[in-house]
């Protein structure tokens, strides 16, 4: 009886679903590792991740006693394995895999729920990461894809032919948008450009919004784990709205995006800043497809203004502190 038992557990070891699935989380400790802007070890993702199984059924417990991960059902052990180096990626990725296997036999619950398994680790995760680390269900979601496909920019001619526009969330459209308006109002004498409560977006484009204002000099920079390598993005030379006043609209909800669009724009000399200081946030994100469908985005690096001035709870403060510009007129 015993002989075939342990026939039967190394065929299941070896199998080729263990092995790909011990590949898999090899693969997300590795990226993760080698994207995330903090330094940190596999075995703080792993065990972080793992503890996530508890999730799937209240009935599962995974315990650390610094030196072996026990995994528990019902108060009964039903896994021990032995820490590997901090750093081993591959024993982490097998014991990840071992532990899951054992959870679904032990557990029906686990075992009826198992495709939700790997997101569950995976939100389990971000425990150990920053707050700007998320998790999504889909790449879509990831992505924006609603707000990218959804028109967010709308504008109307105030009094004096001065152009308001509202931008509530930057994508792919805004830009022409932007455009648009100009083109449909070419005798306006001034821009007003009302980023409160626009919480960011799409950076790329932020950027390119910049540009359209601009003709020379640096939109922004991004660096990762090493300060010393940054990524510039400069301006080309064309120029929309030339020689003309713009005003850009902030309060403590205008972040991401919408700080690096301001920021260019501001210390440029290009705008003026009117409102409350924005909310602080400048991070890049890796996106980690996982097998499951879902996707982790990982804070990959940070933005700078063109001064190199970081926006990571720094935020923006405006040229003109005031509650609620031109309340009258909007």
């Amino acid at each position: 009886m015993k002989k075939y038992l342990f026939v039967f557990i190394s065929i299941m070891f070896f199998s080729p679903a263990f092995a790909d699935e011990a590949s898999d989380w090899q693969n997300i400790y590795s990226q993760v590792q080698s994207s995330y802007i903090n330094d940190i070890s596999v075995s703080q993702l792993a065990i972080a991740s793992l503890k996530g199984i508890q999730s799937v059924d209240s009935n599962l417990r995974l315990a650390d006693d610094n030196k072996r991960l026990s995994l528990y059902y019902r108060g009964k052990v039903i896994k021990v394995a032995a820490k590997p180096d901090d750093n081993d990626v591959a024993s982490w990725g097998k014991i990840t895999a071992d532990i899951i296997s054992s959870a679904i036999q032990s557990s029906p619950r686990a075992d009826k729920n198992s495709f939700q398994i790997t997101d569950a680790l995976a939100q389990a995760m971000l425990k150990v990461l920053d707050s700007d680390s998320e998790f999504y269900s889909g790449i879509d979601e990831a992505g924006g894809s609603v707000k990218r496909n959804k028109r967010y920019c709308s504008d109307r001619l105030l009094d004096n032919s001065v152009l308001y526009i509202k931008i509530i969330a930057i994508n792919k459209q805004t830009k022409q948008d932007l455009i648009n308006s100009l083109e449909r109002y070419p005798d306006a004498s001034k821009l007003i450009i009302d980023l409160r409560g626009c919480l960011g977006g799409m950076a790329g484009e932020a950027i390119k919004i910049a540009d359209l204002f601009l003709n020379s000099g640096i939109i922004a920079s991004t660096h990762g784990k090493n300060h010393l390598k940054q990524t510039f993005y400069n301006a080309d030379e064309d120029e929309l709205f030339a020689d003309k006043p713009i005003e850009i609209l902030t309060d403590e909800q205008t972040a991401s995006a919408a700080e690096i669009m301001t920021a260019a724009l501001q210390e440029q000399s290009r705008a003026t800043v009117l409102g409350k200081k924005t909310f602080g946030k400048g991070t890049t994100q890796k996106l980690i497809p996982l097998p499951s469908g879902g996707v982790l985005a990982i804070t990959s690096g940070y933005f700078q203004t063109p001064s190199g001035r970081p926006l990571q709870k720094q935020g923006i403060i405006p040229d003109i502190d005031e509650e609620n510009p031109y309340q009258t007129l909007l």
